[in-house]
């Protein structure tokens, strides 16, 4: 904001004001000079926020200073997340007096969300209303998610503004939220394998890091087509079922874990794998991937993805797997080599949501989108140490308010 922001828009409940001011500016259209200001704004938290991840919850503190006189306020808020982030991308909600939590109406505009309270804050002089807010990332709806976009942090303004006619701008808070993903490892991945001999073991991880709980996960394991993948469960190897699609033919996924489920924040846990390939496999390297989809649909493998990593296998006609000393690390993944286990890849979390392609036979955690007007996912893999690259940007800001009744 300037000194004089952009006209607010206020519904139906009244004309919009001339301007929204700075604190101690006086509105033209409001007549003699405005006293300001006698309110505070304290916002805690969020510290950051998981994409496609459950919202996180926070508060913000609005304070009447003054002695004697009582205030008529609203709270608006804009968060401002680039222009890679969809429309159905971020979503903020408020909880109401009976605990019920109610989703705040929100206009967009490239990446901009803008929106308000829809109530007056009266505080009495000395007074102190705590509002409890809820933010998150949601990149589509339960089961139906957006494979396309992401940000790596979303800048949210929150302004309070008087009530009482003169519009004057009495406090506010803006902070950078980062945006984080979930990351997905593979631990234990023998550099070479033999089709047809001993399947190779190691294990797939899964680490939430971020604030936010997460449902309707489903972890993959991307293969070749020549490649049989069980997990231990039970005491007991359980061979998954490939899965393909007609769009991906050498692509074969397996669901490492029961299909939808959760992730709380701050939680981790491993499954075991092993790996069988045919004997008519082709010598040569080969890759396993595991991506994790959130609220993948009735189309295998569509939704968001919230963390990936890969590890390559070379397969020979020797006559057993060789742990790997080293491997190379990708843009979303750091490595570090175990001489008795093999090799340990953790990838940082990937915040961007991406759709898996068979196009790649390299290690890569570089992933972007692209989604066709027929509504399939396509992808892009770079290879080596490019840079991870999101579909959103910087925005400038977007700050025209509106406030609902």
């Amino acid at each position: 904001m300037g000194a004089a922001c952009a006209l607010m828009s206020l519904g139906a409940v009244a004309a919009a004001p001339a301007a929204w001011a700075e604190p101690g500016t006086p509105t033209p259209s409001a007549g003699p000079a405005q006293t300001c200001c006698n309110t505070t704004l304290s916002v805690d938290g969020p510290a950051a926020v998981g994409l496609a991840g459950q919202p996180v919850e926070f508060t913000e503190k609005i304070t009447n200073t003054s002695a004697t006189e009582s205030q008529d306020l609203f709270l608006n808020l804009v968060a401002d997340a680039g222009a890679g982030m969809p429309e159905n991308g971020l979503a903020m909600y408020y909880r109401t007096d009976s605990g019920s939590w109610e989703k705040v109406a929100l206009e967009y505009s490239s990446g901009s969300f803008q929106g308000a309270l829809p109530f007056t804050i009266t505080l009495g002089p000395g007074e102190s209303r705590v509002l409890h807010l809820r933010f998150g990332l949601p990149m589509g709806e339960p089961h139906n998610g957006d494979s396309d976009g992401g940000a790596r942090t979303v800048r949210l303004t929150s302004s309070v503004g008087a009530a009482d006619g003169s519009w004057v701008l009495q406090a506010r808070d803006v902070r950078t939220i980062p945006v984080q993903g979930l990351s997905a490892g593979l631990t234990g991945v023998p550099s070479t394998a033999v089709p047809g001999g001993a399947p190779v073991e190691f294990e797939a991880t899964l680490t939430n890091p971020t604030p936010s709980d997460y449902l309707n996960l489903n972890s993959v394991l991307f293969t070749d087509k020549y490649a049989t993948v069980q997990v231990r469960r039970g005491g007991k190897w359980i061979t998954l079922t490939p899965v393909t699609t007609a769009a991906e033919p050498g692509r074969v996924g397996h669901y490492l874990r029961e299909r939808d489920h959760k992730s709380p924040a701050g939680s981790s846990s491993s499954v075991p794998v092993r790996v069988i390939w045919k004997k008519d496999a082709p010598l040569g390297r080969t890759t396993l991937t595991q991506s994790v989809i959130v609220n993948e649909g009735s189309v295998p493998f569509r939704g968001t993805y919230v963390g990936a990593t890969s590890a390559q296998v070379t397969l020979t006609g020797g006559q057993s797997a060789t742990p790997s000393a080293s491997t190379t690390p990708s843009a979303s993944a750091s490595a570090s080599a175990s001489a008795s286990t093999g090799t340990t890849a953790t990838p940082t979390p990937t915040p961007v949501s991406t759709t898996p392609s068979a196009a790649s036979t390299t290690n890569t955690g570089t992933e972007l989108a692209s989604t066709g007007g027929d509504g399939a996912g396509t992808l892009a893999l770079s290879v080596g140490g490019a840079a991870l690259v999101f579909a959103g940007g910087s925005l400038g800001a977007y700050v025209r308010l509106r406030r609902r009744a």
